[in-house]
């Protein structure tokens, strides 16, 4: 199946499971329209401090309903862009920036064609949880990236852990114990039918997407392939998805997220 064949198909998943986040998300708006409210969590916070926000031009890929760009305009960036395939979501994130009166732009688009004249206009990208896993293909994803940021401008990626792919998710796993269910290094495109209300965690009878696994040696080889200069790597135990809540109470556990920053020389 073609890339283009792939995205259509998200776009399709997630315009279903819009309204059914929205529904989850009651206190969503309430939250953000607190200047003291940052939804990205304090480790993901202090990394972007680090790196600096304050009066820099700044993208989010895969934004979802916007609450991450949003935050992110709220310390104190000059502007915040963020990019969705999802019409439904952008809506969403429209709505919410409105409503907290954050100016951010959001703009619908297949991440792979994002309009050129968004070449080089950003000096940070973000990346977040759940964005990887639905993009088909992982190098050309990067050279975007790439293309979107200025010279000198910094990649943040804070995503799931790839070694979370080997396990079931809370909701599919019920009782059972932990056990692996995939091979790492397992690189088939997986159909997904359950649906993607991972904020309220319910299943239903859903459009049909495709998960894609990458390794960490994938991830990092393509941004350094692409031209970036890796600064920094952490793994963490932090549950980014809250579909491994139970993994993420254990006292003994594997990495559950991983941030790379990285900058385009």
């Amino acid at each position: 199946m073609k890339t283009n064949n792939y995205t259509a198909l998200a776009k399709e998943a997630f315009d279903e499971a819009a309204p059914l986040h929205w529904k989850a998300n009651k206190l969503l708006r309430e939250k953000l329209a607190s200047q003291d409210y940052n939804c990205l969590s304090v480790l993901h916070q202090t990394e972007l401090k680090t790196i600096g926000v304050k009066g820099r031009d700044i993208a989010q890929f895969n934004c979802n309903n916007g609450r991450e760009t949003i935050s992110i305009k709220k310390m104190g960036a000059a502007t915040a862009v963020g990019f969705d395939i999802s019409s439904a979501f952008i809506e969403q994130a429209n709505e919410l920036a409105k409503s907290v009166e954050t100016d951010c732009e959001f703009i619908c688009t297949d991440i792979y064609e994002i309009d050129e004249t968004f070449n080089e206009k950003f000096d940070l990208l973000i990346i977040t949880s759940g964005a990887l896993c639905f993009m088909p293909d992982l190098k050309e994803y990067i050279k975007v990236a790439r293309r979107v940021l200025r010279k000198g401008g910094v990649l943040n990626i804070y995503d799931c852990h790839p070694i979370v792919d080997m396990f079931e998710m809370d909701r599919d796993r019920g009782d059972k114990p932990l056990q692996f269910v995939r091979s790492y290094f397992d690189k088939t495109p997986i159909s997904h039918t359950s649906g993607l209300d991972y904020v309220g965690g319910t299943t239903y009878d859903a459009k049909e997407i495709f998960y894609f696994h990458y390794t960490m040696a994938d991830i990092i080889n393509e941004i350094i392939n692409a031209g970036f200069q890796v600064t920094n790597l952490k793994e963490t135990a932090e549950d980014l998805s809250q579909a491994y809540t139970k993994v993420a109470a254990d006292p003994i556990t594997p990495p559950l997220s991983f941030m790379v920053t990285a900058a385009k020389q």
